[in-house]
């Protein structure tokens, strides 16, 4: 190799050295620009967060100050400071940024310098710094917006925090006393237990007989009979004397109940038509009973007892007991009812359980009310009518119904429950032979008589 060649090698080579060193000169001055742009950038965090800080804990101080009436230009003043003291800090910044790209104007002025030795590693260099720059300019530019958003805010007054609460006031007037309030329920005292009953008083003597008064219309008006329609005969019977009955109070029973004058067995046919066609069983009562003034009521048979001044009723258990009618006429053909030869009437009607009978006293016609769970008497009520001019007798709706001694027409009636006549009267039937029974149901409101042997029904009309 001549001299020349050699010569121009080493300088080939001194010139490839140096650019190397150029290149790591400018590397290193690249490290220390980042360094300080690290540097810059912290710095812009503390400012930023240092007057947010300081911001933030002399604006309750500020508004309190708004409220006071002393005090208000301090504030401001240190407002204006603190704005102040920020622009300051800004104009350094820009500063140290205004080098920073004073600097990066050199480096690309010395990047194409060397741009002859490496143009590879210069567009490597290059691109590389340009997305770095563009990233710094970038950030830098969004600090500085939010550095101007924070001194334009920080300017504006804000409401400051709540006041502590004040004192308690004192107690009002008290107010006027309200009126009384209405009484309550007077209590009551749980009753004691239930006594033994006492021993059944002795009967009283019987009043004197009371003043005949004048018939009226006083009585409930829906109770008054004004006629009996609609006769029909049901069968013809063998004997002039009986009772046929049908249970007054159960609904449900169509059984049908046929006594004799004078004996202790009773017929019971299931139906009507059992007993059209006189198929019946026989129930021994235990006791003769006596006349036609029988009835079946709840399931009960109340008759006469034969002979005595009693009556009895027969349960379905074959037991018996008796009540004894004191004052009574029951025997020495003293009728209560001379046509069907009968002491003791019993009848049924809406208000419950009767007993007529004639007076030992006057022989005026009588009337007691039952009570069918201790089967006693519970009231008498005297009508004063003689027993001498009745024929047959029926209570509907709490009034006595009596006929005529042909029994053609219905003459007297009296209001038991009022205690006094009044003035009904209505025709029954024609003249003729004997009218054994006539016995109101309150159940389908039908008149049930025994007529000649002929048993019918009829249809009571009210008023």
């Amino acid at each position: 190799m001549t001299l020349p060649q050699r010569m121009v090698l080493y300088g080939t080579c001194v010139v490839a050295l140096m650019n190397s060193i150029g290149l790591l000169v400018l590397l290193v001055q690249q490290n220390q620009q980042c360094a300080r742009l690290e540097q810059t950038e912290a710095r812009l965090m503390e400012v930023e967060q240092s007057s947010v800080v300081e911001f933030l804990q002399e604006v309750p101080r500020g508004a309190a100050g708004l409220r006071a009436s002393v005090g208000e230009q301090p504030q401001y003043q240190y407002q204006y400071s603190r704005n102040k003291r920020s622009k300051e800090e800004e104009k350094e910044l820009q500063q140290e940024l205004q080098e920073i790209r004073q600097e990066e104007g050199k480096e690309i002025s010395e990047q194409e310098a060397s741009q002859e030795v490496g143009e590879e590693t210069e567009k490597r260099t290059k691109h590389e710094k340009h997305k770095q720059r563009h990233s710094q300019h970038y950030h830098k530019a969004q600090v500085q917006d939010d550095m101007m958003m924070m001194m334009t805010y920080s300017m504006v007054p804000l409401p400051g925090a709540d006041g502590l609460p004040g004192h308690n006031g004192t107690d009002g007037i008290p107010g006027l006393n309200g009126l009384p309030g209405a009484d309550g329920k007077r209590g009551r005292k749980p009753p004691g237990e239930k006594g033994e009953p006492g021993e059944r008083g002795e009967r009283g003597e019987p009043g004197p007989p009371g003043e005949k008064i004048q018939p009226s219309n006083d009585a409930i008006i829906e109770c008054l009979i004004k006629s009996l329609i609609n006769p029909r005969n049901v069968t013809k019977m063998k004997t002039t004397f009986g009772t046929w009955m049908k249970d007054t109070a159960q609904l449900n029973d169509e059984r049908i109940w046929v006594a004799d004058h004078f004996s202790r067995m009773l017929k019971e046919y299931k139906s009507i038509s059992f007993f059209q066609k006189n198929s019946s069983d026989t129930i021994d009562v235990i006791k003769y009973y006596q006349g036609c003034g029988h009835i079946v009521h709840n399931g009960f048979f109340y008759y006469h007892a034969a002979g005595t001044p009693s009556i009895a009723f027969d349960f379905s258990t074959k037991r018996l007991q008796t009540l004894t009618i004191e004052n009574s006429l029951y025997n020495n053909l003293a009728y209560l009812l001379p046509n069907s030869k009968t002491y003791f009437k019993l009848a049924a009607d809406e208000n419950g359980l009767w007993l007529i009978f004639a007076s030992n006293v006057d022989e005026s016609i009588m009337v007691a009310q039952l009570d069918q769970k201790t089967f006693s008497v519970t009231s008498y009520v005297n009508t004063t009518y003689p027993r001498i001019k009745a024929g047959n007798a029926f209570i509907a709706c709490g009034v006595l119904y009596v006929t005529d001694t042909k029994d053609t027409r219905v003459t007297f009636a009296f209001d038991l429950l009022k205690g006094k006549p009044v003035n009904v009267t209505f025709d029954l039937r024609s003249a003729g032979e004997v009218l054994a029974m006539l016995s109101y149901s309150p159940k389908d409101r039908h008149l049930y008589v025994w007529d000649h042997s002929y048993v019918r029904l009829y249809v009571v009309h009210f008023i």
